[in-house]
């Protein structure tokens, strides 16, 4: 059973809430009751995509989304807030753009070409990192993030930008790792070799009142 992708499974037994779907494995997922084709019984097989809902439990829908794992769509952001963008999938739940897979800052209505995949959280997302990668595989986190500090420096510079207005109250010493996956949606230890690339870069200045772009 693989989570982002489309996939033939059984009808194990049919309850109040919807159907319960096997795959060779015996392993488990809910098909929601209204997903459930008209007719259907158990043993028969139904084609889903598997998801993770709003509470991160692993879901299955008869809807067809606009992109699977491993390939490349064009999508509409619907929404933008402090951990990324949303695009349309064609779903209930939305995927989520993270800022450190944008490589330049969107907007709602704008529509962006991005990849799908499958992150360290078993959580599917979109880059917009897609160059040069072999889109028709599965792509690992760690194949799409090859200069990783320089583009998060990036991620890093636009969001104080933008979002803090080129000032930072706090600096890489005195922030709280929660602080800093609230704000930029990272590690600490990311978000402080980023600051150091962008210090040596010249593009800021750090002081006891925080960090400021020059």
């Amino acid at each position: 059973m693989q989570i982002g992708q489309i996939q033939n499974l059984k009808i194990g037994s049919i309850v109040d809430i919807g159907a319960y779907l096997v795959d060779d494995a015996n392993k488990k997922v809910l098909l929601p009751k209204k997903q459930i084709p008209r007719g259907a019984n158990v043993g028969d097989e139904v084609e889903v995509f598997i998801y993770k809902d709003s509470k991160g439990r692993i879901i299955a829908t008869t809807k067809r989304p606009f992109l699977t794992v491993g390939n490349v769509a064009k999508l509409t952001v619907k929404d933008v807030n402090d951990v990324g963008a949303f695009l349309n999938i064609g779903l209930e739940r939305d995927l989520l753009l993270p800022y450190s897979e944008q490589t330049k800052i969107v907007n709602i209505g704008d529509k962006v070409e991005v990849l799908m995949y499958v992150d360290k959280s078993d959580r599917l997302c979109a880059t917009m990192y897609i160059k040069n990668k072999e889109v028709d595989k599965k792509v690992k986190n760690k194949d799409i993030r090859t200069f990783e500090y320089e583009q998060n420096a990036d991620t890093v510079y636009k969001i104080i930008k933008t979002k803090f207005k080129g000032h930072l109250i706090y600096n890489d010493k005195t922030a709280t790792s929660e602080q800093i996956l609230k704000d930029f949606n990272m590690s600490k230890n990311t978000f402080k070799k980023s600051i150091g690339k962008l210090l040596k870069d010249n593009k800021l200045k750090i002081t006891n009142k925080g960090i400021f772009l020059y």
